[in-house]
């Protein structure tokens, strides 16, 4: 006896560059299992875990509490359902990649490694789910034991967190790389998202407890001598990967014009004073050069941070931001690009 339903499931696949990197997909799923087989106690239980994990959508950890085995254990038998052929799995892509263009910006931008999801759809929660997603399965692949990752805020790192999925690794620890925007959609604000992603990850976090920005340079000396932020900040100087957005000027409706750090009148100064952007709440030129501002005090990671690191990842989707993406390369705050299509041929014009 056969029985079929359609999940969302993570597997990996060989990327252009250096790195596999798994996709979340929906495929079909069949277990197969004869009426006439006579199932010794192991056979049961790889077929128990995978109806379970596979059908009903438990985690591994909640199977793992179910059955009164360890989470390593359930992980193994998940991946014997599917070698012994009990669970087969067929796949329908919702998305492709454009290995054309994503080769074309790689190599023009002198990146790392670049992907372009191939869609032009304007409905930007479609956009931002399916870069969401490429973005996430290209960190997991990143992802070792002991690692660090940092995060920032906004819609694009919400649908990155939102489409990451489990996974059995130890001692991941998640960090906040700027503070809270503390007003506007709580969803997009970076310590719940440092929370959300780390209860994936079964990591431990540490976010900032601060603005993002204060108006006054002794403000943001005295919080910075603050232990708990000290601490944070000693974490964020060890991350391995940084997962950002970039915003830009000419954004209507960006993160930080949202939490009220940047109003009309402001984002007018800062675009006279030649702003295209800001990465991690740092304003930037097209050439990258931090502006500063005499009431605009960033809290959070130091932009030379993402000079150094192995992998800053920046993940944009609209074409209005060229500007700030370029203005991001040509600091070295990115050396890989998750995108769309229509802002990589913009990019490339």
């Amino acid at each position: 006896m056969a029985c079929s339903f359609y999940v969302i499931i993570s597997f990996t696949i060989n990327a252009i560059a250096t790195v596999e990197f798994n996709v979340v997909l929906l495929v079909k799923i069949y277990i197969e299992r004869s009426e006439d087989d006579i199932m010794d106690d192991k056979e049961y239980r790889i077929i128990r875990v995978a109806e379970l994990y596979f059908k009903q959508g438990y985690s591994q950890q909640s199977i793992a509490n179910i059955l009164g085995i360890s989470r390593t254990t359930v992980s193994r038998l998940i991946n014997e359902s599917k070698n012994k052929g009990i669970v087969k799995i067929y796949i329908n892509t919702p998305y492709t990649i454009d290995y054309n263009l994503s080769t074309k910006i790689k190599e023009r931008f002198k990146l790392k490694d670049a992907l372009v999801v191939n869609i032009e759809d304007e409905d930007e929660t479609i956009t931002l789910s399916q870069v969401g997603t490429v973005a996430a399965s290209f960190v997991m692949a990143l992802l070792k034991n002991g690692m660090v990752v940092g995060i920032s805020f906004g819609k694009h790192i919400k649908h990155v967190v939102d489409a990451m999925p489990e996974n059995e690794l130890e001692n991941i620890e998640v960090v906040q790389l700027v503070g809270a925007l503390g007003s506007g959609d709580s969803n997009v604000d970076g310590p719940v998202l440092a929370i959300k992603l780390a209860n994936t990850l079964h990591a431990k976090y540490k976010y900032i407890n601060s603005p993002a920005v204060v108006s006054d340079e002794n403000i943001k000396k005295a919080l910075l001598e603050q232990p708990q932020i000290k601490q944070t900040f000693s974490l964020i100087n060890q991350c391995n990967i940084a997962i950002h957005g970039i915003g830009s000027l000419d954004e209507e409706n960006s993160s930080m014009q949202r939490s009220g750090y940047i109003d009309e009148q402001q984002r007018e100064k800062y675009a006279k004073a030649g702003a295209v952007g800001h990465v991690l709440g740092h304003m930037i030129d097209i050439d990258g050069n931090i502006i500063k501002e005499q009431d605009y005090h960033t809290i959070g990671a130091p932009l030379d941070l993402l000079k150094n690191l192995e992998w800053s990842i920046g993940v944009a989707t609209n074409s209005i931001k060229y500007k700030a993406v370029i203005a991001a390369i040509n600091g070295g705050y990115v050396n890989c690009l998750i995108i769309n299509r229509l802002l990589a041929n913009k990019l490339l014009q």
